[in-house]
């Protein structure tokens, strides 16, 4: 499969939450959407049903330099796709 990432896509306030679950991280729920509004940008990626697969953004005080902060991948297309989703987040943000 061969999934794109996109910067800003739209994510409702309980994707991200429930992927980090997925991977073992808190949810952290009151996070969203403030997030959104606070960071530079976001990438997402979601499969061909439409889910959320992979999310990261980066930070940063909005100008020249920012950095990189919480690139997940969901936990059942790590083994078989990480490294090109996860490098696809990296390049894309």
């Amino acid at each position: 499969m061969n999934y794109k990432v996109k910067i800003n896509i739209p994510i409702s306030n309980n994707e991200v939450p429930k992927l980090r679950e997925l991977v073992g991280w808190d949810r952290r729920e009151k996070d969203y959407p403030t997030l959104f509004k606070r960071c530079n940008f976001w990438a997402g990626v979601r499969n061909e049903s439409n889910k959320l697969i992979a999310f990261g953004y980066v930070c940063g005080m909005g100008l020249e330099h920012g950095y990189m902060e919480d690139i997940i991948v969901h936990p059942g297309y790590q083994a078989r796709n990480w490294s090109r989703v996860s490098k696809g987040i990296i390049e894309r943000v």
